[in-house]
């Protein structure tokens, strides 16, 4: 399938390069961003055919998909541009700022009968496809509570242009809240409520990367989330979100099951190792026993394919062969997951706990 992609900032470089790596199936066709000129470059730099403005990319008959890696700002208005140009469309995350916005393009799609997906698709990736067959053969046993912490310093250090991280539509939930709310829910099915708490650590940042060290940018939205989320098959979960924290040691996702803990890797990133801690060791220490793995967790395998940590491009891939086999992606967990972070801003502001209105699993 010929794609087209729309943006051609920082994370479109990633796209394109595991794309060209890994997906055969996906030819990259034309590139388009409201700068021409970074889109010329980008087309350049990996010998895409065409490149353009965003409304000539719409315009093209050949491309059939078009991943949208605008702004988070942007990303209903030009998803709704993508379907009304008769193009399937798998948007970056998040998939929208609201739940309306989400149910809308859902819905679009549907009536125009495209396809619609949504990053992140890390949980598809070698290390929690191995998490979840762990999990479903019982290595932990019934798995009852989850401790998950995004945890971190902000983006200034790094990123060239943090502003839209610390606007609206910003801050660690927006941003990485999806990799976490993605791979809890496809673990453990649909959430039923959120409660949680928000702060702000800074009312400014201060920018570290070298074209503008030392320049000030406001502080316009939550920073820090403390939420507790309770999953409909009872598991509950604590979670935190943080740009405010230079260092932590509290765990990116431990799984607590009644006959053991998993430790799984980052959700963030597609490959790493899992490690179990077997409720027997415990019980082999306690009445003098030996415990094979020295008291500590053991790692075990990944049991799929690794084709890297931190790759981009699976999510894409599935929609094509969903649609190759007469399925259509409806962006049923990316609906879900605005529908969690929209919640919990919802239950932070008002200080009461919130039912929420859509699930997964049901057509």
């Amino acid at each position: 399938m010929k794609i087209g992609i729309m943006g051609c900032g920082v994370i479109s470089n990633q796209y394109i390069k595991d794309i060209q790596r890994l997906y055969k199936d996906l030819e990259i066709y034309m590139v388009a961003d409201v700068k021409t000129e970074a889109a010329e470059h980008t087309a350049e730099e990996y010998g895409i055919p065409l490149w353009g403005s965003p409304e000539q990319l719409l315009a093209c008959s050949e491309a059939e998909l078009i991943i949208n890696l605008t702004p988070p700002v942007m990303h209903t208005d030009i998803n709704r541009k993508i379907l009304q140009a008769g193009k399937h469309v798998y948007c970056e995350k998040p998939f929208a700022l609201s739940l309306e916005d989400a149910l809308e393009i859902q819905s679009l799609a549907k009536e125009r009968n495209l396809a619609v997906g949504c990053a992140p698709d890390t949980f598809l990736g070698s290390s929690m496809s191995t998490c979840k067959k762990l999990i479903e053969d019982g290595w932990i046993g019934k798995p009852l509570y989850v401790s998950a912490n995004m945890i971190n310093a902000g983006v200034e250090t790094w990123h060239p242009r943090p502003e839209a991280f610390y606007e609206k539509g910003g801050g660690p939930l927006f941003d990485m809240g999806p990799y976490y709310f993605s791979a809890l829910v496809n673990l453990f099915g649909p959430v039923r409520s959120v409660y949680a708490a928000a702060r702000k650590g800074f009312e400014e940042r201060t920018i570290y990367t070298k074209e503008r060290f030392g320049n000030k940018i406001a502080v316009n939205t939550p920073t820090h989330f403390s939420t507790i989320v309770e999953m409909k098959n009872g598991v509950l979960a604590n979670m935190n979100f943080s740009f405010d924290i230079a260092k932590s040691t509290m765990p990116m996702l431990e799984i607590y099951g009644t006959d053991g803990t998993l430790e799984a890797p980052d959700p963030n990133m597609a490959g790493g190792t899992p490690k179990i801690y077997r409720r027997e060791q415990m019980l082999a220490e306690c009445f003098g026993g030996k415990d094979q793995c020295d008291g500590g967790f053991c790692s075990l395998p990944e049991l799929y394919q690794d084709v890297g940590s931190f790759v981009r491009g699976a999510g894409v891939q599935d929609m094509v062969t969903k649609l190759s086999k007469d399925q259509k992606e409806d962006a049923q967990i990316a609906v879900h997951v605005v529908d969690i972070i929209t919640s919990i801003f919802k239950s932070a502001e008002s200080g009461m706990p919130q039912e929420l209105v859509t699930t997964i699993g049901e057509k």
